[in-house]
């Protein structure tokens, strides 16, 4: 994948410059994930978070009344970013419907190119605050 791809694929990489962007895929690795295959569970530390080249992703939550769906997510978005940035504990299970392809970014990395970026690292919180909210008001229903 070039750079131009990267951002194409996901907007959350449009806040980065071609440097940003170019650092940013070096620190990346594709991750295949078969269908039904967890690729994180709630509960977890998170580690990396990942963008969706291909495919779908569901991601769920387990509630009082069993696993409640929050969610399906395909090309182009990404999860798992709010555990990666913050050091929190995964809020939601993914799993891939049929066959997925990612791209995984390790926060460690992720955050040392994001200290340069602060558009970008504001567009993360902003989606992460949103999906919060969002995840809170599914469980309720």
């Amino acid at each position: 994948m070039d750079l131009n791809e990267l951002a194409k694929v996901s907007k959350i990489f449009e806040a980065l410059d071609a440097s940003g962007r170019a650092r940013l895929l070096t620190l990346s690795k594709r991750a295949h994930a078969a269908a039904g295959e967890v690729i994180c569970s709630e509960g977890e530390p998170g580690g990396e978070f990942f963008v969706i080249y291909s495919g779908e992703v569901r991601v769920t939550c387990e509630t009082i009344e069993g696993e409640k769906e929050l969610a399906r997510l395909s090309q182009g978005q990404f999860f798992g970013e709010m555990a990666a940035l913050n050091g929190d504990k995964r809020m939601a299970s993914c799993a891939a419907v049929g066959e997925v392809e990612l791209i995984s970014f390790p926060s460690a990395a992720v955050e040392k190119v994001l200290e340069e970026y602060p558009a970008a690292r504001e567009a993360l919180h902003r989606v992460g605050v949103l999906r919060s909210d969002a995840i809170l008001t599914k469980m309720l229903e």
